[in-house]
């Protein structure tokens, strides 16, 4: 059964450096990313702003993996599970001699996450996907300011001066999970082959991951004295089945929303798709008050409270489904 898994979330994080670039000299970059913001008269104007690259994203959401797959016993692999110590997941990629589904069986953060072994001549496209963290330059400004600092000076030596940037917005993130590509592999028949007998539990695994990613802050970076103030106030999910369907980005335009505008593309969607019996649940979380007389006929729409329910409720509707 053909399960797709879409959510933005939008978060307001102030004084961050998580996501770092090439230290020059005693200067230390944020990433930046090019946006276009709206022009009120028309048109459009390019804006650099802060933003965490997917990448980093995704290497908290891996980290978050080994943490519940421990806690969990699910399979897990000794380089993985020791990814402090090797300085990253390596994930088999020097082998000569890795086969594909003794990789998936063995370690769900390699079937989650993906791997590519040259060496081997395989490789696994990630079933979780990740954006880059980006402003939502439409409805608030963005900042990146140099933050100066000094180092403690040894005995005869004189203060070291160094800066970092520091960014501040309303950040949206994307995230898309292909639930029928978690725990089975390819075969030549063109039927996916299960590699593990409890495989429910690693999806289950997997969307919780996202939870901890997102309320456990657990990506980023220079976060011992950059610890960043945060706050997750939207949220929007959709479980979408056979064909799948991406919920709108959490943006907040003039005339419109990521809540409103996701209900209306589904519902078009929905008639798009009747012949296949399509079928997309939606759930939202809202603590700017933007939603209001939330009704799509059809669609069946839970509205959470925290980050922890639209997991929790997710959950639910991709067990039922699978």
């Amino acid at each position: 059964m053909d399960v797709f898994v879409s959510m933005s979330f939008r978060l307001r994080v102030e004084v961050e450096a998580l996501n770092m670039v090439e230290a020059m000299g005693a200067y230390s970059r944020h990433r930046t990313v090019s946006l276009l913001k709206p022009r009120g008269e028309g048109g459009y104007r390019l804006i650099i702003a802060p933003a965490v690259s997917g990448q980093a994203v995704a290497y908290g959401y891996m980290k978050s993996l080994v943490e519940l797959a421990t806690k969990k016993n699910l399979p897990i692999c000794d380089q993985c599970i020791n990814y402090e110590v090797r300085g990253g997941f390596l994930k088999h990629g020097t082998e000569e001699k890795a086969e594909l589904e003794n990789l998936v069986k063995n370690c769900i953060v390699e079937d989650v996450t993906g791997f590519m072994v040259p060496e081997a001549n395989i490789r696994r496209t990630s079933p979780v996907q990740f954006s880059y963290m980006i402003p939502d330059v439409d409805s608030s400004d963005v900042a990146i300011e140099p933050q100066f600092h000094a180092r403690t000076p040894m005995p005869g030596q004189k203060p070291q001066p160094f800066q970092v940037e520091a960014g501040t917005a309303i950040y949206v993130l994307g995230v898309a999970i292909d639930v029928d590509k978690i725990g089975v592999i390819p075969t030549a028949e063109g039927k996916p082959k299960s590699v593990d007998g409890n495989r429910v539990e690693r999806v289950k695994t997997a969307i919780q991951a996202i939870a901890n990613l997102i309320e456990g802050l657990s990506f980023g970076a220079k976060k011992a004295r950059y610890l960043p103030i945060y706050d997750v106030v939207g949220a929007i999910a959709a479980i979408s089945h056979p064909v799948q369907f991406m919920v709108s980005p959490a943006r907040i335009g003039r005339d419109e929303n990521y809540i409103s505008k996701t209900l209306a593309r589904a519902l078009n969607y929905l008639q798009l798709f009747k012949e296949v019996n399509e079928e997309i649940h939606v759930l939202y979380m809202d603590r700017e008050g933007i939603a209001k007389d939330v009704k799509a006929e059809g669609i069946n729409i839970v509205r959470v409270e925290t980050v922890s329910q639209l997991i929790s409720k997710t959950i639910d509707i991709v067990e039922r489904k699978i």
